[in-house]
């Protein structure tokens, strides 16, 4: 009695699939149909782009913001015409705006300051130094946290396979690498738009 079920019940599955099919198919090409090749691209490749949205969406082309980075420390990160990186709690102080620039994929950027023109670069020892020419120690990776802060380490150097980080202590000072860590507050940073007065103070 099974077996003679199987042998009614197989066709019937495969006509019905075979109707599912037809039926798919057809919708697509008809979605397909006023496509240029890049927009079906874009379709094809639309749920990667959603998963990238947040890391990717200003980070192709060398794309450049001007902001500042506010500390959980309550600080905002500066460097002045000497090079000098150190913290204020002036919001408005011309030397806490900054040009975050991506230099590569996957979150990789520099920071120099619009005024003083000094990058933010950190060296083999973990120190936070000013560099008028950009070196690829000026390189940071941009690092998204789950309290909604972000953290910025070292592209170039490590501590013994350790992450080193910008980081302003409680007192507005900068930390040395080997002392930071992803999960202190002193890494942690909110990057504040600028205003067009603002600008205009560099």
């Amino acid at each position: 009695m099974r077996k003679w079920m199987l042998k009614w019940k197989l066709p019937n599955l495969l006509s019905g699939l075979y109707l599912h099919m037809t039926i798919l198919v057809g919708s697509v090409c008809l979605a397909c149909t006023d496509k240029t090749p890049e927009r079906l691209a874009a379709v094809i490749n639309c749920s990667k782009h959603e998963r990238h949205t947040r890391n990717y969406d200003y980070m192709e082309g060398g794309d450049v913001r001007i902001r500042r980075l506010y500390s959980r420390t309550q600080w905002f990160l500066t460097i002045d015409d000497d090079g000098n990186i150190n913290g204020t709690q002036d919001s408005n102080n011309c030397y806490s705006i900054l040009e975050i620039r991506t230099v590569s994929e996957g979150g990789v950027l520099a920071i120099k300051g619009v005024k003083s023109q000094y990058y933010i670069s950190m060296n083999r020892a973990g120190i936070l130094q000013g560099k008028k020419e950009y070196s690829d120690s000026c390189n940071f990776k941009e690092v998204f946290l789950e309290n909604f802060y972000t953290a910025y380490s070292s592209a170039k150097w490590t501590r013994n396979g350790t992450e080193m980080f910008i980081a302003l202590s409680q007192k507005g000072r900068p930390l040395r690498g080997k002392r930071t860590r992803k999960e202190n507050i002193s890494s942690h940073f909110i990057p504040r738009k600028c205003r067009e007065d603002d600008k205009r103070l560099v």
